[in-house]
């Protein structure tokens, strides 16, 4: 059985049918002393913009905070502020605004990283463009559990797993314990409500309609609007998309494999690469196995003029590398450190892929995350999943089936909002060959149940990568008329990545 069919059969799984009716049951029993309740109406507050630059000189913005109900299923008087940054158009002609939902969740925001972009690009001429950090991200407010993203950054350097888990255990329940206390609602972190959250935006801000752009986990929210808001969108782009009706954390480990795998067929498809590293996947096999037995450490600069030490084992070897799929640079020096860790200068690529010992981006805001993602994916049916996948995945890509979850909130995911959008609005889809997140599969099961769908997958990019220029012609030519397929030609243009095949030319991963 190949892996897509056993992933089928996962899902439409008597086990999946027991997690739906379980969670299910739960989520009655939560909404039903709720009924009666009213949130308080969502309103918007002007304020001055978080960010700042030469950039803003020649543009008009408007910033406040959208103050929103930290819950609209249960009785609270807890509410969320959201960041918000409307860049006005220079020469309206009616074409409708554009918002902006960035990946995470959590993480830096929209405003952050797009600001200066959209300052100075094409997309203001004629229409608004609307910025705003979702709930848990960037400027927004609360930012749930500061301390527990510092002991998460803590425990990345630790040798010993399971030292590692100890630690991370006990930020989690101090972090539960710090919410509850507030009076946190932790089942308000949700798909559903940041998407609420969105619909109240466009509402606030005066809007009948507009378009939506949603890249990584900021198009599983664009999706799920297209199922909530329809008569107010006109089109939608969703880049490197994380799927509605996929559960995406089991199918990981298949999906880090195939992408470096790709990584492995594209060296050997280039003469440069292939001469210089003419037996790339059996060395990082061997690097696997033998990190594993021997980490190698790594001296880094640690808080207070301190130094620690990063240890490169299997794991964290696999780790370092999909760190590296996320940029272009990052991605090109990949076979070049596969190579020199097994016959090369082991200490000098172990020291690049330590880096400045740092933890992931992806453990900012991590308290948000494990909340928002254990409530879109956890269950009997994620974990039946996981041990499926890990049957078929080779050895350094496998996952441990963790329990989380079910502590950060009980006891199992909402499935109400895992079936996939059906829908006629326009709708592109771009994917990346190299992704390793969320590979092209997820566009094209979403396209599946989409009427009026485009995908194309991006021959030199990865995962929520900066788009090439290609990459942002088609979607300009797809948003100025989404009733027509864009041309996509360009695509099959591209140059593949240029592999570096030595150290002194190796891009540093920013």
């Amino acid at each position: 059985m190949n892996a897509r069919a056993l992933r089928d059969g996962v899902r439409h799984s008597a086990m999946y049918a027991l997690a739906a009716a379980l969670s299910a049951a739960w989520f009655v029993a939560r909404l039903a002393p709720a009924a009666a309740a009213q949130p308080a109406p969502s309103r918007f507050e002007r304020s001055d913009c978080p960010v700042n630059g030469d950039w803003a000189l020649e543009t008009q913005r408007e910033c406040g905070w959208l103050v929103v109900p930290e819950s609209r299923r249960h009785a609270t008087a807890n509410t969320v502020r959201l960041a918000v940054e409307v860049f006005r158009a220079r020469e309206a002609d009616g074409t409708p605004p554009l918002v902006m939902l960035h990946g995470g969740p959590a993480g830096p925001g929209a405003i952050r990283l797009y600001s200066q972009g959209i300052a100075t690009s094409p997309s203001l001429r004629h229409r608004d463009v609307v910025l705003y950090d979702q709930r848990g991200a960037g400027f927004s407010e609360p930012r749930l559990c500061p301390a527990y993203d510092r002991v998460a950054a803590s425990a990345y350097h630790r040798r010993d797993g399971f030292e590692t888990d100890s630690l991370l255990r006990d930020a989690r329940h101090r972090c539960i314990a710090e919410l509850d206390s507030k009076g946190i609602d932790r089942l308000a972190y949700n798909t559903v409500e940041s998407v609420a959250d969105l619909i109240d935006l466009r509402r606030a801000l005066g809007y009948g309609s507009w378009d939506i752009r949603g890249v990584s986990y900021g198009a599983r929210v664009a999706q799920e609007a297209m199922v909530r808001d329809r008569p107010a969108i006109r089109a939608v782009v969703l880049a490197s998309p994380v799927a509605r009706s996929v559960a995406s954390r089991p199918e990981q480990p298949l999906s880090t494999q195939t992408a470096l795998e790709r990584v492995f067929t594209e060296c050997a498809r280039q003469s440069p690469c292939r001469d210089s590293f003419p037996q790339l996947e059996q060395d990082f096999y061997g690097d696997y196995d033998e990190l594993t037995v021997s980490p190698l450490g790594v001296p880094v600069g640690g808080v207070d003029g301190r130094t620690d030490t990063v240890w490169i084992d299997g794991t964290r070897l696999v780790a370092a590398l999909r760190d590296r799929m996320g940029t272009r640079g990052g991605l090109a020096s990949i076979p070049l450190l596969v190579h020199e860790l097994r016959t090369g200068d082991r200490s000098r690529a172990a020291r690049e892929l330590a880096g400045d010992g740092s933890a992931p981006a992806v453990l900012v805001g991590r308290a948000v995350r494990e909340l928002m993602v254990c409530s879109d994916s956890y269950g009997p049916a994620y974990r039946v999943a996981l041990d499926s996948v890990n049957a078929l995945a080779r050895p350094p890509f496998r996952r441990a089936v963790d329990r989380d979850c079910e502590e950060w909130i009980p006891p199992f995911a909402d499935t109400t909002s895992r079936s996939p959008v059906r829908s006629d609005i326009p709708t592109l889809i771009v994917t990346g060959r190299f992704d390793d997140r969320t590979p092209t599969t997820y566009a094209r099961r979403i396209a599946a149940t989409l009427s009026r769908a485009y995908v194309v997958e991006m021959p030199n990019e990865g995962h929520d990568w900066r788009p090439t220029e290609c990459h942002a012609a088609i979607v300009a030519q797809f948003f100025r008329d989404p009733t027509h397929s864009p041309d996509m030609s360009c695509a099959r243009t591209l140059a593949p990545i240029p592999f570096a095949t030595s150290l002194a030319a190796a891009p540093s991963m920013p």
